[in-house]
């Protein structure tokens, strides 16, 4: 097998990815199509007024399922899976870029 240079991708950045799909296919079109969703509404609207720091941990504590969940209903009721990132770049090129420094995030900005 070849070796790549592609780093791995972030585990966040493939759960947004799951959510879009999920969206863009039409398996959810409403609110209602998540399980839970109501809960999961209110976990939204906490998480998104939290600080970044904690919203960011939060985050990585959540199963996998919980967070794509909270992923469609934000693509739902912001157009956008990365609404959690909206006030943090630093974060949004962490979590989703996988970039750990600017150095980096400037790097895959110029490639692109």
């Amino acid at each position: 097998m070849l070796p790549t240079t592609a780093p791995d991708r972030p585990r966040l950045a493939a759960l947004a990815d799951r959510a879009r799909n999920i969206v863009d296919s039409g398996l959810c079109r409403r609110m209602a199509g998540v399980p839970e969703w109501q809960v999961r509404a209110q976990q939204l609207a906490r998480l998104t007024a939290t600080s970044v720091p904690e919203r960011r941990a939060t985050l990585a504590r959540y199963d996998d399922a919980v967070v794509v969940d909270l992923l469609v209903l934000s693509y739902l009721q912001h157009g956008t899976p990365y609404w959690l990132w909206a006030d943090t770049l630093a974060g949004f090129a962490e979590d989703i870029l996988g970039a750990r420094t600017w150095a980096q995030l400037h790097a895959r900005l110029n490639a692109t």
